[in-house]
């Protein structure tokens, strides 16, 4: 109960007091996750100027495997302007013509790609939560769309699978997962 001029603290009991600071200086010192910051551009039209979201372009790392920067490449190139249903073969096809992976994949949706990259050919997760800030080359695995999920390279220009597109996939996103050089 709260009277007036009482404080929550001298309520409380001190067994209680104590791990809700503890939790509260915790949660304090986890990192803060960092998104990519989205900017905006004027583009002409037939009445004027329209102000647009623009994506943000990716970033090069170093440490990414140069055959997975061959697969998006191979992906951006073949792919459709709309989504064909056929995300996870295009990058399955992609990636072995890199050299990246050296079997065909054998999962059969794209939401459980992540795990059989992982466990078959030594791709590791990446402590990325936000697409727009995977590096190019990193595929992207997210759970949606009746169960299958959906899969895409990091392009420079965007995102790539059996189409490309310079927005990320709307559905919740599993991991990023990259081979790193050794």
């Amino acid at each position: 109960m709260h009277w007036h001029g009482a404080s929550l603290a001298e309520e409380m009991p001190r067994s209680y007091l104590c791990p809700l600071l503890l939790a509260a200086a915790a949660l304090m010192a986890l990192p803060k996750p960092v998104s990519a910051q989205i900017t905006y551009a004027y583009v002409p039209t037939s009445t004027g100027y329209l102000l647009v979201p623009q994506a943000p372009r990716a970033k090069h790392d170093s440490r990414i495997d140069s055959h997975l920067l061959k697969a998006a490449r191979i992906a951006e190139e073949r792919a459709f302007p709309h989504s064909q249903l056929r995300c996870w073969q295009y990058v399955k096809n992609a990636l072995l013509e890199a050299g990246a992976v050296g079997a065909y994949p054998s999962t059969n949706y794209a939401c459980q790609a992540g795990s059989e990259l992982t466990s078959r050919y030594g791709f590791v997760q990446l402590p990325i939560n936000d697409p727009y800030s995977a590096p190019v080359g990193a595929v992207l695995v997210y759970a949606g769309g009746g169960g299958a999920g959906h899969v895409e390279f990091r392009t420079e220009h965007g995102f790539a699978s059996d189409y490309r597109s310079t927005w990320r996939c709307r559905y919740k996103l599993i991991g990023v997962y990259a081979k790193l050089s050794v």
